[in-house]
């Protein structure tokens, strides 16, 4: 079974799942395909998958059977087809936050531990995004004039060559793609290269202020008094968060730009009674 989750078109989705089962059963058709799905009607999916038709939320339920998807991978595919089929903007915005609902609770790839040389440079994660969605060839100056502030023809070539090394850029028919499309470390991480990534993320967040127009950056601080037990409902509501924006940006077809977005939460106090 493919990964559904990887999907931003359920019409795709079935094509990749006819395929497979096409290439795995010489006498697998369009009709067996309706039949497993209790419709009567042969090029039912064939249409669907051109375009031709929609399903329906009766036929949804049918077609969930037929690919025999568990009950998240079935919320996922309900929420993609209405997605997919919205005929408004704000129907569309609608099940786009269903959707990345659904997919929140998958845990993403975490970076291995003799992968950890990524984070010695700030730059390497602004060259992982550029690679693919920019053209650039061997035209490595190129790319290093997108980083922003920008590196040198030599580190952006340097940089792609680690990068490939630990696996997280492939290349082929020369073009770039990612392993993974998100990574993370996961939580509670100490190792000294990914603390010292974070500190350089900050101070280039300083520095957004003097680099940066006001419309290409956003900040926003609070200081607030919590308890100990409020302290962690509000972590996990940012950890929440953040993989919800993890989920609505790995949707993202055309990405034109490299953002970085930090997020930190930090005593500037102590512990009331501990005086």
């Amino acid at each position: 079974m493919n990964d559904i989750y990887s999907y931003s078109d359920y019409r795709v989705f079935l094509k990749d799942f006819y395929d497979r089962q096409k290439a795995g059963r010489s006498r697998y058709s369009y009709r067996t395909m309706a039949e497993s799905a209790g419709i009567n009607s042969s090029p039912y999916f064939k249409f669907v998958i051109e375009g031709k038709r929609n399903l329906s939320k009766a036929t949804i339920m049918k077609t969930v059977k037929a690919l025999e998807l568990d009950e998240r991978e079935a919320e996922y595919f309900e929420n993609l087809v209405f997605f997919n089929q919205a005929k408004t903007a704000e129907e569309k915005n609608i099940h786009f936050d269903r959707l990345i609902s659904s997919r929140k609770a998958r845990e993403f790839p975490l970076i291995k531990k003799d992968q950890l040389e990524y984070f010695r440079e700030w730059h390497h994660c602004v060259v992982r995004e550029l690679a693919v969605m920019a053209d650039f060839g061997d035209d490595f100056a190129r790319l290093g004039k997108l980083v922003h502030p920008p590196i040198t023809a030599a580190e952006a070539e340097a940089s792609v060559d680690l990068l490939l090394e630990l696996g997280l850029l492939t290349k082929a028919e020369g073009r770039y793609k990612q392993a993974e499309p998100i990574l993370t470390t996961g939580h509670g991480v100490s190792d000294y290269q990914v603390i010292r990534y974070q500190i350089r993320m900050m101070q280039l967040a300083a520095e957004a202020f003097e680099r940066s127009r006001a419309g290409e950056r956003m900040t926003s601080s609070s200081t607030m008094g919590v308890s100990l037990v409020t302290f962690e409902r509000v972590v996990r509501k940012i950890r929440d968060f953040r993989a919800h924006l993890m989920e609505m940006v790995n949707q993202d077809a055309h990405p034109e730009k490299v953002f970085q977005l930090n997020m930190s939460l930090f005593p500037l106090s102590r512990l009331v009674g501990d005086e």
